[in-house]
């Protein structure tokens, strides 16, 4: 279970991004034979409305929002070729587990990063492997152990289509965005280096948005070496956003008096407009069809928490605020019908999933939680995870989440498993969170 004090103080600590040495994982075993005998490998499962996770023991599987069709991908039953072409299960590795498990944008593939512990160095790698039988590729092998945050090897985020596949990761000149095309056997590709380090793809993937410490790049191609326009940002958020429609760049600077919201064209970034005046701190996520931003603020540039959650239109009209309760992080649906977040909970020290429907109304509390480890570095770092870890079903009507029920959870809910577990969400109708089972990290495919 997740320690709910020393969550809420170490918020700040999290949200700062540091290369630090990696550590052996605990408690890795492998799963036992009798849970083994219930798992599919995954041969001819469909990859559509699936959820992929990472069990307390580091292991990946993929599974149906209904908890049927359990395929495991890593460990015990991790697939292999046997001599005539057959799936044979491989030797069990004690010392071996994967984490961030990110789908692809057609749901046939899923990135992750895997850490095994020897005895003379840890060997840290990004593999991609088959959403249905976990065969994978090794894409990019660490020169170092280290990580780009607390609990994260890499930041793994597939290119919105095709096969592209980004990733941030520790290397001896620093922190490093890489690219790989997508083909078998050939390397990633650094295309930008620095700290901190925040980027977003373009809906085509022609293009990609990146802040670099004071800078704001919009690159078109992001790589091949085209000419990028640049601009200055004084900082105060996270990540710059381009807009559905790739048209528009959403980023803050420094405006009269304070910090501002501007849009751009991205055809010409000097054309900028400004649309509201922000905090100190502020984060902000485009709706699907590109109509209004959901914008989070805050005073208090020492606090992760949001002060509020508002919907700014983009040409004109009211802002509608939707939250002032102290929140963490908010999300679309894929929809664009409804908009979720994570209230925080101080008195309670746990955190409570909201959702509304996209105009403001029907705000509804779903579930009071507290996250894993895991989770809460996801939320800590919402902004950039959105874009590459949907915790939304594809229809918008269920959230994931993976932590231990809260106080209120447990009264309603009787006795609850210990540990952290995989919970669904019904975002529609009123009712338990559906319990899938042990788990610290779990995310939906995007089809």
């Amino acid at each position: 279970m997740v320690d709910a004090s020393r969550t809420f103080r170490g918020l700040a600590a999290l949200l700062a991004a540091a290369v630090v040495g990696c550590s052996s994982p605990a408690n890795t075993t492998v799963v036992d034979s009798s849970q083994a005998l219930d798992i599919a490998i995954g041969e001819g499962i469909e990859q559509v409305d699936r959820i992929a996770y990472v069990s307390p023991n580091g292991d990946l599987f993929t599974v149906d929002p209904d908890g049927g069709n359990l395929a495991q991908l890593t460990g015990g039953l991790q697939p292999g070729q046997g001599s005539e072409g057959s799936v044979q299960a491989q030797a069990l590795r004690l010392n071996e587990y994967y984490t961030w498990p990110t789908w692809s944008a057609d749901g046939t593939k899923l990135a992750a990063s895997r850490v095994v512990v020897g005895e003379a160095r840890t060997e840290i790698t990004l593999q991609v492997m088959d959403a249905r039988t976990g065969r994978s590729e090794t894409v990019y092998e660490n020169e170092r152990a280290g990580l780009i945050a607390d609990g994260a090897p890499h930041y793994i985020y597939w290119a919105p289509s095709g096969n592209t596949l980004s990733f941030l990761a520790s290397t001896p000149d620093g922190l490093s965005l890489l690219v790989w095309d997508g083909t078998s056997g050939r390397p990633a590709e650094v295309v930008e280096r620095g700290a901190p380090l925040y980027f977003h793809w373009a809906a085509d993937a022609g293009a990609m948005a990146l802040h670099v410490g004071a800078d704001i790049t919009y690159a078109k191609p992001p790589v091949g070496g085209a000419p990028h326009q640049n601009i200055q940002s004084s900082g105060g958020f996270r990540v710059p956003a381009t807009s559905p429609d790739g048209k528009s760049l959403a980023y803050v600077a420094e405006a009269a008096g304070g910090m501002g919201l501007y849009i751009s064209p991205t055809e010409d970034l000097r054309e900028a407009q400004k649309i509201m005046d922000v905090g100190p701190m502020s984060a902000f996520l485009w709706s699907p069809d590109g109509t209004k931003l959901a914008v989070g603020d805050q005073s208090n540039p020492r606090s992760p928490i949001f002060d509020r959650l508002m919907l700014v239109p983009v040409d004109d009209g009211p802002v509608t605020t939707l939250s002032t309760e102290g929140l963490l992080a908010f999300y679309w649906a894929p929809t664009g019908d409804k908009i979720a977040w994570v209230e925080v909970n101080s008195a309670n020290q746990e955190m409570e999933w909201v959702v509304a429907l996209s105009d403001g109304s029907d705000a509804k509390k779903l579930f009071g939680f507290h996250p894993s480890n895991e989770v809460f570095i996801m939320l800590s770092f919402f902004d950039q995870y959105a874009y590459s870890h949907s915790p939304w079903s594809p229809d918008g009507k269920f959230l994931v989440v993976a932590g231990t029920k809260g106080e209120a959870a447990r009264r309603s809910n009787g006795r609850t498993p210990t540990g952290d577990r995989i919970y669904i969400l019904d975002v529609e109708v009123a009712e338990a969170p559906r319990d899938l089972g042990a788990g610290v990290l779990a995310f939906w495919s995007w089809n």
